[in-house]
């Protein structure tokens, strides 16, 4: 039988090989239409889909890896490979962010109209993948809702900057090609460039701080520490006392330990089933948590 954990790591999967799939033949189109045009905009758009086709990679390689788990080489810590892999996405996203930008100001201080059969190219492919990558968002959003994590987080704010970049590009082409005539076209092309690498920067940040913040071991949230406390006092007659909690987040898991003390009258299979129910109410209501409850008659630091 299929555990959850298995089949949300499985729509991971299938989501970002459908994701490598579709950024594939992206790059194909936004190569034709750089090479077939001068516009800044279609040379920023070409490296960005190209270095957004590295990250989409790194995390599918990821969440294979993770899936098919790690054996002795990842005894610990293999949830992080989320954390790390979205930094990865990261670092992409910021170089993406800089060469576009140098771009953009070089075109600024050299303008010029565009021209070419690329635009119309660009501009057939921006109406397709604009429907493409709004799917796709909404899709990885819904995911990423279900099956909260680093590298779902990652990749729903990396589509979401892509359909932004498409819209962008669609306008700022259009309105380069219908005011070809005027000279304060030739600025359309940076400016719409430096438009998408500001999106690009916002979301490289929002991944960076959430990605190193969860790669650190810390705490559990006061509102998650009183969802336990609420279980415990529903299950208050399964149990004789509370002898000390431990909590924990590392990565995207969730570790916590209770320390429980039993009617020393009760069955063994009494008490396997009270620890079995109180597991799994917690467990139910914190996503991602591993719970282990530990039978014992003394106070815990």
């Amino acid at each position: 039988m299929t555990t959850l954990a298995e089949g949300s790591g499985s729509s991971k999967e299938k989501a970002l090989r459908g994701l490598f799939v579709a950024g594939l033949v992206d790059v194909c189109l936004t190569t034709t239409a750089f090479l077939l045009s001068n516009s800044s905009v279609l040379l920023a758009d070409f490296l960005k889909t190209s270095i957004e086709l590295i990250a989409i990679t790194l995390s599918w390689v990821a969440i294979r890896r993770i899936n098919r788990g790690g054996g002795k080489t990842y005894e610990y810590g293999l949830g992080k490979l989320e954390n790390i892999s979205s930094l990865f996405v990261a670092l992409v996203m910021l170089l993406s962010f800089l060469i576009i930008t140098a771009n953009a100001v070089r075109n600024i201080i050299t303008p010029g109209h565009i021209e070419g059969i690329g635009l119309w190219v660009s501009i057939g492919a921006q109406i397709v993948y604009s429907g493409i990558n709004g799917a796709l968002y909404l899709k990885n959003r819904r995911l990423s809702r279900e099956s909260p994590s680093p590298l779902m987080d990652s990749q729903t704010r990396l589509f979401m900057t892509r359909f932004v970049g498409n819209v962008f590009i669609l306008i700022s082409l259009g309105l380069s090609i219908a005011f070809a005539g005027q000279r304060w076209a030739s600025y359309i092309d940076p400016a719409a460039s430096l438009v998408i690498a500001l999106s690009i920067l916002s979301a490289t940040l929002g991944i960076f701080s959430s990605s190193v913040y969860d790669l650190l071991d810390r705490t559990l949230e006061e509102e998650r520490q009183i969802m336990i406390l609420a279980e415990l006092a529903r299950h208050f007659n399964d149990y004789e006392e509370l002898h000390g909690i431990r909590s924990r987040r590392s990565g995207a898991e969730v570790y916590v330990e209770i320390f429980l003390e039993f009617d020393p009258e009760k069955r063994i299979s009494e008490v396997q089933q009270a620890v079995d129910r109180l597991r799994k109410s917690i467990e139910e209501k914190i996503q991602g948590s591993r719970v282990t409850i530990a039978m014992t008659t003394e106070e815990v630091a």
